[in-house]
């Protein structure tokens, strides 16, 4: 890889993550929108990728570093600068690389994206945190703030693990920054397999759900060119769509309530089960019908809000609340979403949550099922809410999460609490209720 090539491939980097920071793009789409309109080649390509992954995931611990070097706050320095010296700063710490090819590299791209004026403030400050390194006066890491700059997150996320986790909470934390690699859906997985080994991409099988393959050796954009009939989605969603179908019998009506962009719901029709998808959003719905149309399933498709529900009572055999929240189980796939979430935004999201249960329980059918899921694990969006709902509606009692997901080694029998530490999935809570006959 020439200096020329870093060079540029640091330049692609930057701007994944100005798209990322500026346009409130997730990271997986912005590098995949930059890679295909630059000419990086294979390596340099991975290394642009990983660049911006990487200065996205530890942005916290990376300014509160810049921050012991730069005199004046953070906030003063022009966004685009602030955003190559973090770069710059994950380099240093963490990219083992020389010194002096980490900064002269990054003060070039400060050079091609910013201007000559940028230079001597972008080489100061890198080789001022060079200088440093080993002096820096990182907190005890038995602190919160400690294991937060060691771990990479806000201490917020930080205290709502050890209360969920306890003594693993580390373990999770860590797992939660190691790279999501891509995983794919399809019908006949066998086929599918040989035609992705024979386009040349390295296949194994899915360790969660029977009709899922983990692939290396090819980009979601071509593989969605390339094999229309593969939906890209993680393990932990696939056990979603097999816990619903486990709990009804087959051709049985469902509902799901928060069916965009399509994943689950094209996976409960393609289940056998008679899939109505929902979306307060028109556009997003659109996504839905455009997913189930390729892959060629039959879904019913209505504009809905899951607060205010159209739905008749006893409507459905099942309805799936795949709800809203703070996306913490997806960190691995969008680094960005630690730093846009709030300790605020889980209080806000467990109020919706819950009146997303409470409006759909109506709909359920006596002896059918409700399932909850969520992309994340703090206590308040998952065990609190599920207790809260059944403590509140005595007509529903949690069931039996029937395998793949108990078999899963999840939370116990009643709900499961997937993670990356424990499945190398996603983290996804699933729980199940029962209406009463």
């Amino acid at each position: 890889m020439t200096a020329t090539r870093t060079a540029d491939a640091r330049a692609v980097a930057w701007h994944i993550i100005r798209a990322v920071h500026r346009d409130g793009q997730w990271t997986g789409p912005a590098v995949d929108r930059a890679l295909r309109s630059s000419d990086l080649d294979g390596r340099d390509r991975a290394f642009a990728s990983n660049l911006a992954f990487q200065t996205l995931r530890w942005q916290g611990t990376l300014d509160w570093a810049l921050s012991q070097v730069v005199r004046r706050p953070l906030s003063a320095v022009e966004p685009g600068l602030h955003d190559l010296l973090r770069m710059g700063a994950w380099q240093l710490l963490y990219g083992r690389m020389p010194d002096r090819a980490a900064v002269s590299a990054t003060v070039e791209v400060a050079r091609a994206v910013l201007g000559v004026r940028t230079v001597g403030f972008c080489n100061g400050v890198l080789r001022a945190l060079a200088r440093r390194r080993e002096r820096l006066p990182w907190p005890d890491t038995d602190s919160v703030s400690g294991l937060a700059l060691r771990t990479g997150y806000p201490n917020w996320v930080v205290e709502a693990a050890i209360e969920r986790f306890g003594p693993d909470a580390t373990a999770q934390l860590e797992a939660g920054n190691q790279p999501a690699g891509l995983t794919v859906r399809g019908d006949d997985v066998a086929t599918l397999r040989a035609r992705l080994e024979a386009a040349g991409a390295t296949v194994r099988a899915g360790r969660l759900s029977p009709d899922a393959l983990h692939v290396d050796g090819i980009t979601p954009g071509d593989l969605v060119d390339r094999f229309p009939d593969a939906v890209i989605q993680d393990e932990a969603s696939m056990v979603v769509g097999h816990t619903v179908a486990a709990a009804v019998p087959a051709g049985t009506k469902v509902l799901d309530v928060c069916a965009a962009p399509g994943g689950k719901a094209t996976h409960l029709a393609a289940l056998g089960l008679a899939t109505i998808a929902a979306d307060r959003s028109p556009v997003r719905l659109t996504t839905v019908a455009r997913l189930a149309a390729r892959l060629g399933l039959p879904l019913g498709f209505v504009v809905a809000d899951g607060t205010r529900s159209p739905w008749r009572p006893d409507a459905f055999g099942a309805v799936l609340i795949d709800a809203p929240c703070s996306g913490l189980g997806v960190v691995r796939r969008r680094p960005e979403l630690r730093w846009r979430r709030r300790s605020a935004d889980v209080t806000s999201l467990s109020a919706l949550q819950g009146e997303l249960l409470a409006v759909a329980a109506p709909c359920v059918e006596p002896a059918g099922a409700l399932i909850y899921s969520v992309c994340t694990w703090t206590r308040a969006e998952t065990v609190d809410v599920v207790s809260a709902f059944v403590a509140r509606h005595p007509g529903f009692s949690l069931a039996t999460v029937a395998p793949p997901a108990d078999a899963a080694g999840g939370s116990g029998g009643t709900d499961v609490q997937l993670t990356p530490a424990a499945h190398g999935c996603d983290g996804m809570y699933i729980a199940v209720m029962r209406r009463r006959e």
